[in-house]
């Protein structure tokens, strides 16, 4: 029996930064939706069956998209095994509830969490992360920051002080996918939940309960999508591909 892949899709996000309109994950990107262009990605993947694992994605997303994303699943990726689950009210809470779909899987098979919001990775990316997982218990995709770094203190009247510029070659920027071993993300969430504990990426739980974390190599397009300025640069990266599509409504 091969080892098994889970791709954990957290697609519940409010998006408040997007502003009104469509969710952010429906905005089109040059003739796509942003979840699909994630999903496609993903799948290139899966459907290559990349070191000989058998794929499936958890899609976490919300009441008002879960019909919408079945049908859009059935209709582009009827190949490909898809388990769907509703969000919580944060981040931890949705990879968790997404977690908690997973029955069926060894103490050694691999928990791959990517955003939804991050339509633009690429499948360098995402087989580099599973392969860091043959050497390494926590891999994440990252790159290197680019511009100076200032550490600051705010005053109580809001005034920002700057304290000190470290050095930026000891940062990264850290992305998504993000890669565990199904037991290790599978005890982090739990010790996250039982203890109450938030946090905006899964590789910080990770060190906060002890797991050393390695980072594999990541693109600066591999961006969030976030606000509106965000889907014009997303844009623009997918004409340079050659992947723009008819526009449609």
């Amino acid at each position: 029996m091969n080892r098994k892949c889970y791709f954990l899709i957290p697609a519940a996000g409010s998006g408040t930064r997007m502003g009104a309109g469509q969710p952010k994950l429906m905005r089109n990107v040059e003739g796509r939706p942003v979840i699909l262009r994630t999903l496609t990605a993903i799948a290139n993947v899966c459907r290559n069956n990349y070191a000989g694992f058998d794929y499936k994605i958890i899609l976490v997303t919300t009441n008002d998209l879960i019909d919408t994303l079945k049908a859009m699943c059935s209709e582009y990726f009827p190949d490909i095994p898809f388990i769907f689950t509703l969000g919580g009210n944060t981040r931890t809470e949705s990879v968790s509830k997404g977690l908690n779909m997973i029955n069926d899987a060894q103490d050694d098979d691999l928990v791959l969490v990517h955003d939804g919001a991050r339509c633009l990775v690429t499948t360098e990316e995402i087989t580099a992360c599973i392969d860091g997982l043959s050497s390494h218990t926590v891999c994440a995709s990252a790159v290197p920051v680019k511009n100076t770094l200032k550490e600051v203190e705010i005053s109580s009247s809001g005034e920002v002080k700057v304290t000190d510029t470290p050095d930026r070659t000891r940062f990264y920027e850290i992305l998504t996918p993000q890669g565990f071993k199904f037991k290790d993300i599978e005890i982090c969430y739990m010790r996250a939940m039982d203890e109450g504990v938030t946090a905006t990426d899964d590789t910080a739980l990770a060190t906060q309960y002890g797991l050393d974390v390695y980072l594999t190599k990541g693109m600066y397009s591999n961006l969030k999508i976030t606000t509106p300025e965000d889907i014009a640069f997303a844009s623009e990266i997918v004409r340079s591909r050659g992947e723009s599509e008819p526009f449609t409504d």
